[in-house]
């Protein structure tokens, strides 16, 4: 079976039972159907944690657009837009206009890995965001074959990765 369709139907499983649990409380506790009247924004807030797919999903995401990020991470749009603007998240801006935001910068408490930024600020000195986030998801031989992404988020040190960082930002800037 295809593994995307498997993960579909392990999600919806899960969802499932969770959305029946839900409902069985809500009517154990004797809570009005009101609570639940608006599913369409109930349904978007459940899915806005899934990520979006784009043709860069297999260099660099899978991603968040903006509507999913400031829905999954419960801030502005204006609140992206400024840490874009300052450097805070990981974003890349497709042909069309649209922001995306790769998904594995996000902590399991939805702020971004901090090494990760030292990272992204040191290789944004000299390249496009689209070349700094390939590199930080491409597999560096100093890290064992591991992408910098993957050896920041795995708990190693970030010296090693911030050193293979500000070589290639020098070497770009060149």
């Amino acid at each position: 079976m295809n593994a995307l369709v498997e993960q579909e139907r392990k999600l919806m499983a899960l969802i499932t039972c969770r959305v029946h649990q839900t409902f069985a409380d809500a009517r154990a506790a004797g809570a009005s159907a009101e609570v639940f009247g608006d599913v369409e924004s109930i349904a978007r807030s459940m899915t806005a944690a899934l990520p979006s797919s784009h043709v860069y999903d297999k260099l660099v995401g899978p991603f968040y657009d903006t509507p999913s990020l400031t829905q999954w991470r419960g801030v502005s749009r204006q609140a992206i837009n400024k840490a874009v603007s300052a450097g805070t998240v990981i974003a890349c801006q497709l042909e069309g206009g649209q922001w995306v935001y790769p998904t594995w910068q996000f902590t399991d408490s939805r702020t971004v890995h901090p090494h990760l930024i030292t990272l992204w600020q040191t290789l944004r000195e000299s390249a496009d965001p689209w070349t700094c986030a390939i590199w930080l998801r491409s597999p560096q031989e100093d890290l064992g074959d591991r992408t910098a992404a993957d050896w920041i988020t795995g708990g190693h040190p970030v010296d090693p990765a911030l050193t293979l960082a500000r070589a290639d930002a020098q070497r770009w800037a060149a």
